[in-house]
């Protein structure tokens, strides 16, 4: 199967599920190599949220689809919310896009 058909399915699973969690082994039933596909997700601008639970002494993930932010958000809304994803992961303010020229 294509990563991009893998792509389209897991989107398809986050989707459907209406901003409810979607549990790991459903996402894996559609990709092997989930991670790249719904890092390939979020480069494309969907906002893909995580999360994990310890059971048992064994790790339970789980993933779900954001609400966009509207596009006719003013710029200072956009700036606020960049500057809470940098501070969300400080070691990577370097990387992000607006630090590069993209």
């Amino acid at each position: 199967m294509t990563r991009s058909k893998q792509r389209d399915q897991i989107l398809g699973l986050l989707v459907a599920a209406r901003g409810d969690w979607v549990p790991l082994p459903k996402i894996t039933d559609c990709a092997a190599q989930y991670n790249a596909r719904i890092f390939e997700l979020r480069h494309l601008g969907f906002r893909i949220a995580n999360r994990t639970k310890l059971v048992n002494g064994t790790k339970h993930s789980w993933f779900r689809l954001e609400p966009q932010m509207a596009p006719c958000a003013s710029p200072e809304a956009r700036k606020s919310e960049q500057a809470a994803i940098r501070a969300s992961f400080p070691q990577f303010g370097s990387l992000a896009k607006e630090s590069y020229g993209v």
